[in-house]
């Protein structure tokens, strides 16, 4: 589901803020300690009806039933936690949600449920040998919702005339200058020409992603370079091997973030990096893929269709 249920200020995508919870018999422990690294589902009953009609969680979901404190004990499987009421009340009432491993918000149901949610498919574990070869990139999910996504490709087609051919700066009689050269690149790119949906690019950002570069890079983000929408057409749409801080005026950059747009509307246009392997990287529509400017990387040709993306770097 991708519509929210009312006034919600959590939302699907959003990771959990972390908070001490009171568990039975009086001992309190930190959300983000007990209980990452597993599927959660998170239940919000109002009444002891509500609580008692919870389904039964699958094997490797953990079950987490919000009570107000004095409310009626969950039922087999599920645990009943009371956090601080201002936690409690970024959730909307009569909610289950469910979040991922990393405990970012994946999906919600209104209770009563009508059935019960399937049991997450749980994905098969890498080989050693594979991960040795997996390069230092981080990928979020769902910084951008599909709807924003469709939003901004037609805003590029339509408001930015598709964009203009991109082009790369030479050195010329000791000045820089922009020219077009498809031995480096061929795509066409605008800035967002709407200030309202920039604002929401920004918003979606500052909510979603970097919260996880901090945490995982241990980077506080101070500095972002304006967006770029891009287009990416079958047969005219690549970016050769480089690296995105070489050259004095760019040596600032720390991270690069790039989120497709359009997953499944294109072959081929996959990020490669080889200096580990030949490992191609596709995010999921809405997701980001962020990674060191010192990467060497490169953006496979597209083969069929338009490869939508937006992408920006951090300092």
């Amino acid at each position: 589901m991708t519509a929210t249920p009312g006034p919600l200020r959590l939302l699907a995508g959003d990771r959990l803020p972390d908070v001490r919870l009171g568990l039975a018999g009086g001992d309190r422990v930190k959300l983000h300690v007990a209980f990452a690294g597993a599927t959660l589902w998170l239940a919000t009953p109002t009444s002891d009806e509500a609580a008692r009609e919870l389904p039964p969680p699958p094997d490797g979901v953990i079950a987490l039933c919000v009570a107000a404190a004095g409310g009626a004990p969950a039922p087999a499987g599920w645990r009943t936690v009371v956090p601080d009421p201002e936690w409690r009340a970024l959730f909307e009432p009569d909610v289950l949600w469910q979040a991922d491993a990393n405990l970012r918000l994946q999906w919600w149901r209104p209770l009563p449920l009508r059935a019960a949610p399937s049991a997450p498919a749980a994905a098969p574990p890498l080989s050693a040998a594979q991960t040795a070869l997996i390069a230092p990139v981080l990928q979020i999910p769902d910084v951008l919702e599909a709807e924003l996504c469709s939003a901004l490709i037609r805003h590029l087609q339509h408001d930015c005339g598709g964009g203009e051919a991109s082009a790369v700066r030479v050195l010329q009689h000791g000045q820089q200058q922009l020219q077009i050269d498809p031995s480096v690149k061929q795509r066409r790119e605008s800035p967002p020409r709407d200030p309202a949906l920039e604002a929401r690019l920004h918003e979606r950002l500052v909510r979603r992603a970097l919260p996880e570069i901090a945490r995982v890079f241990h980077f506080p983000v101070a500095r972002r370079d304006p967006f770029k929408l891009l287009a990416y057409p079958a047969d005219a749409g690549y970016f050769r091997a480089h690296r995105d801080n070489e050259t004095r005026d760019v040596a600032y950059r720390r991270f690069a973030l790039s989120v497709n747009l359009n997953a499944g509307g294109y072959d081929g246009g996959e990020f490669r990096f080889p200096e580990f392997g030949p490992h191609r990287f596709s995010p999921a529509t809405g997701t980001a893929l962020v990674f060191s400017c010192s990467l060497l990387h490169e953006v496979l040709p597209v083969q069929r269709g338009v490869r939508y993306a937006m992408t920006t770097f951090l300092a």
